[in-house]
């Protein structure tokens, strides 16, 4: 008895400290095993949690491949970030808005490794402490920290592959004193080879008849670079000072080539052909930030102090050369065309963040912004020597905000409301003289209402209302005209806000063998920014506007099950129907659509481990033009870690090895034209990468628990 007694009590002790240290290793004593095995995903009243520094299989592939796996959350064959099939979201880096993030997420989130992430936040529903310019999801990526550290610790890895481009990345940290520094540097070379794109369009010109045949092939060269800086310095136990400064830049040679043919029947009405000359892009996206944090001796209460600049800079230079006429019209009586454009982007942001207990289960936020946001944008466009076009524009926008949020939180019941107030004040200068000056006042009272209610330990249920405002960005609002033989395209700068609203009901379900939420949403907007399309003479003019009426019901189911200590299954599933009307023209598009990501992990013999991936995605209803083909993928991977500590990873991937290239079909079915683009590159893909992690990993850079987070614009984004 006192034997039976002796063993029960040492497999308690051992149950209890695997658990408490957060083990995947089994402890065997005899033939009984116990594991303890941490979960992956975590429900918040506002938001879902992956750790991601407890999934193995971060040590070796990049953060974006890994967001694959994290609830709500996917990316399409392109590299583009959704939540909940809405790419309109936001990225934020340890609690931050981070344009370089958001703008570049294709490029940035490939560059660095998931090993150097803690956790992945996914806000489906923010509240009234976030900006009341809209998004449908804020996406969190908190990096590693801990509180002690001595010494110098880092990460190098290497990767390439057979039709993607070399990738180095190095992250270094270190703390000396009361201060914690670390920095992250990545490249990325761009090899023209592995960016060329083919794409054939045919259009179809409904007044004239007409029908015009494109093709066309382009590819990019340069480099890509990465730059991440953290530094903390605590005062003392209270008082915390962090810093962050985060940048994305490139330079790069465009190259190109086209074919145009316009026909009416079987005869050519006029042809050519047509070659990027001298055209280059360069791009910098930077974000320096600085936090005051003070803790009050009440429990839970912090006051915080935070600016923000954030800046980014485009100029774009392309030289088109045309030749090879056939049949020339004498409206195209020149054999170049060129523009040279640069837009910039400066937003300071002043903010002030209270959070303040008032008793065990009751909480009050406070908080007040201001914002000062100035687009600028200039052009010059030549017909060979002779310039047609030269404008200089520029968009000021202030914003005062304040906001006012509640929270009560039982063991059964959470509830939160708040109310945001923002005054806005726009300006438009035309300082080329193309247009008068104007401005106007802008004041939206935001509400957001959301209550959960846990049903028992496994099971919680969550209502939520939200309302946002989504105002244009620069590229939205640019007025400059670009005319080219095929195209006009142009912004409207007299664009105003607009306000979407949604409502969603989610069902979260946990066990330690399986993790469900399924999603219920709907959203509706009456005066949506949406593009114009218009034939002018067989050439497509583009432009923006006030113009749509969107409403769509969608649904979300993320699963993830481990059936055994060995294997873990995860699948995003989403779909739903959409419908898009533009009442002035009396146009209107509705769809069904559906996307899934399904991920295998399996850990095999001698340490390998495989993990396989497939997915579809399509894309939802976003004009009442076009719509587009999905798109299907699947990889594998092989990876097996050596050395001491498994300080050394090296994994080997393929992607569609029965495939040579990957087509993106895209349709034009309504309105003066009627269009079919298939996009052509080569998907093909061998991969190898090697990540070896040096020094000690216990501790990285501290930062204020509030912070910033501007949910920022809508067509505010990068060109390449």
């Amino acid at each position: 008895m006192k034997k039976l007694l002796f063993l029960s009590l040492c497999m308690t002790m051992i149950a209890v400290e695997a658990s408490a240290q957060n083990m995947k290793d089994s402890v065997e004593l005899k033939e009984i095993v116990v594991t303890a095995q941490k979960p992956l995903v975590k429900q918040k009243d506002d938001r879902v949690l992956y750790d991601m520094k407890s999934d193995d299989e971060s040590k070796t592939k990049s953060t974006k491949e890994m967001l694959k796996k994290v609830p709500y959350v996917t990316v399409d064959n392109e590299g583009k970030v959704q939540i909940k099939g809405s790419s309109n979201i936001k990225i934020y880096k340890d609690g931050r808005p981070n344009n370089s993030f958001t703008k570049n997420a294709k490029e940035v989130l490939d560059a660095i490794p998931a090993s150097m992430i803690e956790r992945v936040e996914v806000i489906t529903e923010p509240g009234a402490r976030y900006d009341a310019e809209g998004v449908d999801g804020i996406l969190n990526i908190v990096f590693k920290k801990n509180t002690t550290m001595s010494g110098l610790v880092g990460q190098a890895t290497l990767a390439t592959d057979n039709q993607a481009d070399p990738m180095g990345n190095l992250y270094l940290g270190t703390k000396l004193g009361k201060f914690d520094l670390s920095a992250n540097y990545t490249a990325v070379d761009l090899i023209r080879s592995h960016q060329e794109n083919i794409s054939e369009n045919h259009i179809e010109y409904k007044s004239s008849g007409n029908t015009n045949d494109v093709t066309n092939t382009q590819s990019i060269k340069g480099l890509v670079h990465v730059v991440g800086l953290e530094g903390s310095y605590e005062i003392d136990s209270l008082n915390l000072i962090s810093l962050g400064l985060n940048g994305y830049f490139y330079n790069v040679d465009i190259f190109g080539t086209a074919t145009m043919s316009m026909m009416n029947g079987t005869n050519v009405l006029y042809g050519f052909k047509d070659r990027f000359d001298n055209s280059n892009q360069k791009y910098y996206n930077f974000d320096g930030k600085i936090d005051y944090q003070h803790l009050t001796h009440r429990r839970g209460e912090i006051l915080t102090l935070s600016y923000l600049l954030s800046t980014s800079d485009t100029h774009q230079q392309i030289g088109e050369n045309y030749y090879d006429w056939v049949n020339r019209p004498d409206a195209y009586d020149y054999n170049r065309y060129y523009h040279d454009k640069d837009g910039m982007f400066v937003e300071h942001t002043f903010q002030f963040d209270w959070e303040r207990p008032i008793t065990m289960n009751h909480k009050l936020n406070l908080g007040a912004k201001y914002i000062n946001r100035n687009n600028s944008s200039e052009g010059e466009q030549y017909h060979d020597a002779t310039k047609f076009m030269d404008s200089d524009f520029s968009h000021i926008t202030n914003i005062a905000a304040l906001y006012a949020e509640y929270r009560y939180v039982s063991p059964k019941w959470s509830f939160n409301a708040g109310l945001r107030y923002e005054y806005a004040y726009l300006k438009a200068k035309f300082k080329d003289g193309s247009a008068d000056d104007y401005s106007r006042n802008l004041n939206d009272v935001v509400p957001f209402a959301g209550i959960t209610y846990r049903i028992n330990d496994a099971n919680t249920l969550k209502l939520n209302y939200s309302s946002r405002v989504e105002r244009p960005g620069i590229d939205y609002l640019n007025p400059i005209r670009e005319d080219n033989i095929l195209s006009i395209e142009e912004g409207n700068p007299f664009l105003n806000s607009s306000r979407p609203n949604k409502i969603a009901l989610t069902h979260t379900y946990m066990n330690p063998k399986v993790v469900t939420s399924f999603t219920l949403s709907s959203s509706f907007n009456s005066d949506g920014i949406g593009q114009i399309n218009k034939d002018l003479g067989d050439k497509i003019y583009s432009s923006y506007g006030n113009i749509l009426k969107h409403q769509s019901h969608l649904a979300n189911l993320y699963l993830r099950w481990q059936p055994s200590a060995k294997t873990n299954i995860t699948l995003n599933l989403d779909g739903g129907w959409a419908k898009v009307s533009n009442n002035e023209i009396g146009l209107s598009q509705e769809r069904w659509h559906w996307g899934a990501n399904i991920n295998l992990s399996q850990e095999l013999f001698w340490k390998i481990k495989l993990n396989a991936e497939a997915g579809r995605w399509e894309q939802t209803v976003g004009d009442v033009y076009s719509h587009s083909d999905p798109v299907y993928w699947h990889r594998f991977y092989l990876q097996r870690s050596f050395l001491k500590e498994d300080r050394l990873t090296v994994s080997l991937g393929v992607e569609r090895p029965f495939e040579k290239y990957d087509r993106f079909k895209h349709y034009n079915t309504q309105g003066d034209f009627t269009t079919s683009m298939a996009n052509k590159r080569e998907c093909r893909w061998i991969s190898a990468r090697v990540s070896y992690r040096f020094g000690s990993l216990r501790s990285q850079v501290k930062h204020a628990a509030k912070s910033i987070t501007n949910d920022d614009l809508v067509g505010q984004k990068k060109e390449k």
